[in-house]
């Protein structure tokens, strides 16, 4: 299966590609990432992705892995709404039933992910940009409560972007929670360095350092915990050399605070 993707659509292959040998190795189990990869008609080696980052992607997917299990676990007549879902088979991972379930990306992406796996009744996909929101009036609004995933999404956009979208949802489904991964302003000015966003031509345009600069953005949104890659809980899974690097950059507030998952709730 041929692909053709540019810029922040091509990003979608590194955390593909990531979970995949994270998988392949037992740290991150994800057999449709290993079968999606041998799949796609994909020189992988271009992108030069890093070891490190392939166990760091693998890290914050099992992070919303673990918190989106828990929800769904406690609210299974929920609705899940997946932004910028790249070729992430996450609903068939997790497993979890759910009233219903929406995939969203840029028509290239789903067209894509529609030769690899198949809508159902309760799993649908949404062609189209986020940042183009015609898509929510699409969206029928199912059970009472809703988990919104945008997993390597937000640094992509712009401050006013993330505004708009989180305004746009509140307006459509009055409360949510969200869980989405964030770099520090710091890791943002450094990710042109970065050499696989290099290659893909990506642009990395946001970034925040405490959580609570974004309750400012919308009216009732709140932090609600921030869940690191250093957590003692998540580095025990890793082969041994992964756990001592993981350990000691937790020491570091810097290291610790370059990469996170962030979770938020908005209230009517």
């Amino acid at each position: 299966m041929k692909i053709e993707l540019k810029n922040e659509m091509e990003t979608l292959i590194i955390p593909l590609y990531g979970k995949a040998k994270m998988s392949e190795l037992g740290v991150f189990k994800d057999p449709f990432a290993e079968e999606a990869i041998a799949k796609l008609n994909y020189d992988y080696s271009k992108l030069k992705i890093q070891d490190k980052t392939q166990v760091m992607l693998a890290m914050r997917a099992s992070i919303i892995d673990e918190f989106a299990k828990g929800f769904i676990g406690k609210n299974g007549n929920c609705l899940v709404l997946h932004l910028g879902c790249g070729l992430d088979a996450r609903s068939m991972r997790l497993g979890m039933q759910t009233k219903i379930w929406y995939d969203l990306d840029f028509p290239e992406v789903i067209d894509i992910k529609k030769q690899l796996y198949s809508e159902t009744a309760n799993y649908r996909y949404i062609s189209s940009s986020v940042t183009n929101l015609n898509w929510i009036d699409g969206i029928k609004m199912v059970g009472n409560e809703v988990l919104i995933i945008a997993e390597g999404l937000f640094m992509y956009l712009s401050e006013n972007e993330i505004k708009t979208l989180l305004e746009a949802l509140k307006l459509k489904f009055k409360k949510y929670t969200i869980v989405f991964d964030a770099y520090s302003k710091l890791t943002v000015k450094s990710s042109k360095n970065h050499p696989s966003l290099k290659r893909t031509g990506a642009k990395v345009k946001w970034g925040v350092d405490n959580p609570r600069e974004i309750e400012a953005y919308i009216k009732s949104i709140k932090h609600l915990k921030t869940l690191y890659l250093t957590d003692k809980k998540i580095i025990e899974r890793l082969p041994k050399k992964y756990r001592i690097m993981f350990r000691v950059a937790g020491f570091f507030r810097s290291a610790r605070e370059a990469h996170r998952v962030i979770i938020m709730k908005v209230d009517e």
